[in-house]
């Protein structure tokens, strides 16, 4: 079943980096279109930059997910590496719980602020949009997506918390 959890996580992170890649590939030929428009034309376009901002909040929020789905966010293990394998397990359960329960906060409060925030639009782009969609959207939807992360992080200890695995590598995939 661990492994049927990791396989969705490793499509949902398959998406994401598309997404990432995408959003970074938008930033990247907006900000030239705008560089083209406003110094060689002399006719910069309002909505560009607006979109490469938005594009730049949603790149953040799907590369913190994607970066704790792949294991790049930074890890200090002074203690814990210290520590027995099962004890170092349990601090590592500890420390994901936590996580976990930080982000479901942050999942119901970006539910609740996407209500207030929805009734503001944008300013300059072509379609009146929801800012929701370029706030707490991606915020809601990375920490929900970190979370599920976290789950899988906490079932991965499971086995060594029971004694039954000698070696539970720290943040091996």
């Amino acid at each position: 079943m661990l492994d049927a959890y990791r396989r969705l996580l490793d499509r949902i992170g398959a998406i994401e980096q598309a997404l990432g890649i995408g959003l970074i590939l938008l930033i990247v030929a907006a900000i030239a279109l705008q560089v083209f428009t406003r110094y060689a034309l002399g006719l910069p376009i309002a909505w560009v930059e607006e979109s490469a901002t938005y594009a730049f909040i949603w790149a953040t929020f799907v590369g913190a997910s994607l970066g704790l789905k792949e294991s790049r966010h930074i890890l200090i293990a002074t203690f814990g590496a210290r520590l027995p394998p099962r004890a170092a397990a349990a601090l590592r359960v500890v420390v994901w719980l936590l996580v976990i329960a930080m982000l479901v906060v942050l999942i119901v409060q970006g539910v609740k602020v996407m209500g207030v925030e929805g009734r503001s639009r944008t300013i300059s782009l072509p379609v009146e949009l929801p800012r929701s969609l370029f706030y707490s959207l991606p915020l809601t939807l990375s920490a929900a997506s970190m979370a599920l992360t976290a789950v899988y992080l906490v079932l991965r200890e499971l086995p060594l918390l029971a004694g039954r695995a000698r070696i539970a590598p720290a943040e091996a995939r």
